[in-house]
């Protein structure tokens, strides 16, 4: 395998057009054109020190009976750390010019993947053969293209869903997608980590989410505690879509956030609408509330949705 090429990327995959120049190059054809540029972000995971992948061919589909554009053939240009890549910060995976219209789809090729366990309670994970680390088998979907479909037709619409096309309209000037590759999701523990039996292996199951970034919410607050301080650092803060929220065909409908040293957290790139956020407390206590349902506005941070981490009973 290739050494990894260290570079720290935050991964969100946002989509931005904004249109400096024409397809030629020519400052005359600004407004006719848009510029497509594909960003990463990435949500928290346990008992996972990296996660690596290489993703190389990155496509976005127009409408009609069009052929898919490519924006860039070496996304990430090798190995990248997904785990590095937190708070909502982003980076460059693909840019490329496309003409105003509607866009369906997004669709990555994933080339390589590798995972290497993390330490827990001073102890290192370890896999049955002793190693730390492991290559993923990447599945056929993912070398043939994760497809990630953009804002589909919502049926409670005029129409329905196969009546409305649904997809994002790019325009001259900036339009942001962000694609969160979900870390917890994509690389999946086979075994118990708390058990003597252990990590037997780590599955790669690609699993990713894409919302508009200018049309995107965010959910913060703080998890706190009359006991000890260690309780509330590196808690798991979940938003989950409540059961009336259309989000589609999105890959990933529920985000999530580790909360700091302070307890604060931040779950950033959310769809706008209905969620049900909750907090994974430490083992032997409870979360008061249990949960909270939280309104999403476009473009708005809710904020002080907090948490306090007690004892049961």
């Amino acid at each position: 395998m290739n050494a990894p090429r260290w570079r720290i990327i935050p991964l969100t995959v946002a989509l931005l057009a904004a249109g400096p120049l024409g397809c030629d190059g020519d400052p005359a054809a600004v407004g006719k054109n848009a510029t497509v540029r594909v960003l990463l972000t990435d949500a928290p995971s346990d008992y996972i020190e990296a996660a690596f992948v290489d993703i190389g061919q990155v496509q976005i589909i127009p409408g009609g009976n069009e052929g898919p554009i490519t924006l860039s053939e070496d996304g990430t240009d090798g190995l990248v750390n997904l785990l590095d890549l937190r708070d909502a910060a982003t980076t460059l995976l693909a840019e490329g010019i496309v003409e105003p219209g509607t866009y369906h789809q997004l669709r990555l090729i994933v080339e390589q993947a590798r995972v290497a366990l993390a330490s827990v309670d001073g102890a290192q994970l370890r896999f049955p053969d002793g190693m730390t680390e492991q290559d993923m088998k990447v599945p056929s979907g993912a070398q043939t293209g994760i497809k990630l479909n953009l804002k589909p037709a919502d049926p409670g619409q005029d129409g329905d869903a196969e009546g409305s096309d649904g997809g994002v309209e790019i325009v001259p000037g900036e339009t942001v997608l962000i694609l969160d590759f979900d870390v917890s999701r994509s690389f999946v523990i086979q075994g118990n980590p708390e058990t003597p039996a252990g990590i037997k292996s780590v599955h790669f199951k690609p699993t990713l989410r894409v919302i508009v970034q200018d049309g995107s919410g965010s959910i913060s607050g703080t998890v706190s505690t009359a006991l000890s301080a260690e309780l509330v650092k590196g808690l798991t803060v979940t938003a989950t879509p409540a059961e009336d929220t259309y989000f589609g065909e999105y890959q990933t409908q529920s985000a999530q956030a580790v909360t700091g040293e302070d307890g604060k957290y931040t779950i950033p790139f959310l769809v706008p609408g209905s969620y049900t956020v909750s907090v994974t407390p430490p083992a032997g206590y409870v979360a008061t509330p249990a949960s909270s349902a939280v309104d999403v506005d476009p473009a708005e941070n809710e904020v002080n949705i907090d948490f306090a981490i007690v004892e049961p009973g």
